[in-house]
């Protein structure tokens, strides 16, 4: 969101900040928002903000009491009042009742300069759908780096030996006159075997080789052919060109392992979890995505694709007052180029819809957004000694609408509608990460790679100047910077089968948030 997909409450924007020096000498804290007039503009509706207490709300005109309540714990409160104004009238109070002495907290006129629900995404950067090459997760192209060894695991051929063309020997042949059957006959005299052929996609049919060796490019884990030596003529050759292509950069990560192919599909499974504690905002969310692709190799530096990805989240903030549910889709191309043997570039463009289901105390609403987001990246790799490094720096950006909405509920057995209208904003993140990794072995000698990335991430453009909202609804700017480790393993199942489970935390220089992230990638080529 890499993920990656779901969405994290950011908070209410646009709000004044004025109630933070008339709460100084108050029990309590809180603040006050405008949050609209109900349908026929008979009531205005107003949002507050508070810590635990007593609380009043006075409207200036006529010095009247509108609402009162009590709360033994943060979080916000609606209220209505019967006092509508057309202009930028209609100044409300709210007061600090805890000491039995009104104590002024916040003081907003009737101007609605609240935009609802405005929209984070997961680990600090806007969802720009399936990545065809994430941050740091690049492996060269051709087999694992398993040392002077050059066979390929999970290669199979019938019977555990090399091709060589029909056996012409078969059990039980009894020779003519009479004589004895004196065993099978390895060869028939004059028997010449058949030549090899190319096959299309870059598989091998084995040489002609004597029956007590195995072609390295053939051999699997049957047992009768694991008894049988390696050819040494084709080991040699077969441990040059895997040591070529190892340093060479790939190009997406379901092309990291297995053997050159014309189609790679692949699929991930991520999951986001964050817990938002900073200024009092007590918020929750687990975002989770499923996003599929299909990429086919144009030549040997250029693959194009297609991504689609389900994406849902779960929000509660403000101590459970508030919570957004989303549910949507994306989809997109895809594309990377080779730009020389340690270096690729690689982007894509997305387009998504979702609706949001949201909760503000007793009312309720649906609303629909749409996002626009592309993603380009430049990403490397260097081998030294037994160690690969992969530095990559990325931009994301998108374009997010969401449409106006209403929130319907009762506040004290008051039927209410109010009607909020629709935002767009734009959100741009500056991604560096750096990769190092390298093989191990599995007791059973099954080669793996084990990686460990660290990142740091730049919001250079962030909806309301980066303000977001605190439990009392004053208006606070974190910093733009936040950092990241992620670790996992990857590996081959077989030939062309290759997975990789990644977790990490995603919100170093952010104190009291916590991203954490998790994820299973699965490429099959073909």
């Amino acid at each position: 969101m890499a993920y990656l997909g779901a969405a994290l409450i950011a908070g209410l924007c646009s709000f004044g900040a004025a109630g933070d020096a008339l709460a100084a000498n108050c029990s309590s804290r809180g603040g006050l928002a405008y949050l609209g007039n109900t349908k026929g503009a008979t009531r205005s509706v107003w949002l507050s903000g508070t810590s635990a207490g007593s609380f009043g709300l006075e409207a200036a005109q006529g010095n009247q009491t509108v609402d009162t309540w009590s709360k033994s714990k943060r979080g916000l409160h609606l209220s209505l009042s019967p006092v509508v104004s057309n202009g930028n009238g209609g100044t409300h109070k709210l007061y600090d009742t805890s000491s039995g002495k009104p104590c002024l907290l916040d003081t907003q006129n009737q101007v609605r300069n609240i935009i609802f629900p405005n929209i984070d995404w997961p680990d600090g950067r806007p969802d720009v759908g399936p990545q065809p090459v994430f941050p740091g997760f690049n492996l060269p192209d051709g087999r694992p780096d398993v040392g002077p060894q050059p066979v390929f695991p999970g290669f199979h051929l019938p019977d555990g030996r090399p091709d060589v063309g029909p056996q012409p020997v078969f059990p039980g042949f009894n020779l003519p006159d009479g004589r004895p059957d004196v065993g099978p006959q390895p060869v028939f005299p004059g028997f010449t075997p058949r030549t090899p052929t190319a096959i299309r996609g870059g598989r091998v049919v084995a040489a002609p080789t004597p029956d007590t060796c195995i072609d390295p490019r053939s051999i699997n884990s049957n047992k009768q052919q694991r008894d049988l030596p390696i050819c040494r003529d084709l080991a040699a050759e077969e441990a040059a060109a895997q040591s070529a292509d190892r340093s060479q950069v790939p190009l997406t990560p379901g092309r990291d392992l297995p053997a050159p192919s014309l189609w790679n599909f692949w699929s991930d499974i991520q999951f986001a979890d964050i817990s938002d504690e900073r200024y009092d905002r007590d918020s929750d969310t687990l975002a989770r995505s499923l996003t599929m692709g299909l990429d086919r190799r144009i030549t040997n530096d250029l693959v194009v694709g297609m991504t689609v990805s389900l994406e849902n989240s779960s929000t509660d903030a403000f101590d459970g007052t508030l919570g957004i549910d989303t549910d949507g889709f994306s989809f997109g191309p895809y594309a990377a180029y080779r730009l020389s043997k340690h270096w690729a570039i690689d982007g894509s463009l997305t387009y998504g819809r979702y609706n949001n289901d949201i909760d503000l105390s007793v009312l309720s609403g649906r609303q629909d957004s749409e996002r626009l987001a592309g993603e380009i990246s430049l990403h490397g790799q260097y081998k030294v000694d037994a160690y690969f490094i992969r530095p990559k720096v990325s931009v994301n950006w998108s374009h997010i609408d969401s449409g106006a909405y209403d929130l319907s509920g009762s506040i004290l057995n008051i039927p209410v509608s109010v009607s909020l209208p629709g935002d767009s904003f734009n959100y741009g993140v500056l991604d560096l990460s750096t990769e190092i990794s390298r093989y191990f072995r599995l007791p059973d000698g099954q080669p793996f790679l084990a990686f460990a990335e660290l990142g740091a991430e730049y919001q250079f453009e962030r909806p309301n100047d980066g303000k977001i909202l605190t439990g009392d609804l004053s208006e606070v700017t974190p910093s733009p910077w936040a950092f990241s480790l992620r670790s996992g393993f990857r590996m081959l199942v077989n030939d062309n089968l290759q997975i990789e489970a990644t977790g990490g935390y995603l919100s170093f220089g952010q104190k009291d948030l916590d991203v954490w992230e998790g994820k299973l990638h699965v490429a099959w080529s073909f």
